[in-house]
């Protein structure tokens, strides 16, 4: 089983033609004000941050997961324009936004009930569905996040099928720096 120190998160796979849409905004001149861009293969959507698990916890995991998860059928998932957290002349995340959808937010519901029977927190931020690109900005001059929103708009036509949940732990000092552990697939997928 796993270490009792990782850290884990379950979260909702990017494919890679997305990816490679929202990777191309990290090549502005404007994203070097950020201390932190996310590596390609780790874009995702994170639906419940676990941290430290122990093993019964995971094992717990693993047990009930899977059909609360194959509750909810597939569905697509739909990018919006970049957002941010922080003010908007100097963010701290700079992210993919990602639209709120009935589906989605019972997929969220299922797996935090999922993760609180094993044992976890619950989150106490509200869910926002979100794909970070980069982190801890670091801005000596206002940071353009309109032009930054104006040049996303066109992510609206990005939309994709989701038909899993994931299991990734947490790989420090290593790229790509989240390693899928698990799969949970949700209901009509193999």
């Amino acid at each position: 089983m796993e270490g009792e120190c990782s850290h884990y998160f379950l979260a909702l796979p990017v494919p890679v033609h997305v990816q490679r849409r929202i990777h191309e905004l990290t090549k502005l001149n404007e994203l070097q004000s950020f201390t932190s861009i996310t590596d390609i293969r780790d874009y995702h959507i994170t639906l419940f941050f676990l941290g430290e698990a122990a093993d019964e916890q995971l094992e717990i995991l693993y047990e009930n997961l899977p059909s609360l998860v194959h509750q909810i059928p597939a569905f697509d998932v739909q990018l919006n324009q970049a957002g941010f957290f922080g003010k908007k002349e100097r963010p701290r995340v700079l992210f993919a936004d990602v639209k709120r959808t009935g589906l989605l937010l019972d997929l969220h519901s299922a797996v935090t009930k999922g993760c609180v029977e094993a044992g976890f927190n619950k989150e106490k931020r509200p869910f926002r569905p979100h794909i970070t690109i980069a982190k801890r900005g670091k801005h000596e001059e206002p940071f353009p996040m309109q032009k930054i929103m104006d040049e996303t708009k066109h992510w609206k036509d990005e939309q994709w099928r989701l038909e899993e949940v994931g299991l990734y732990a947490v790989r420090l000092g290593q790229l790509p720096r989240y390693h899928l552990k698990a799969r949970f697939p949700l209901n009509g997928t193999c």
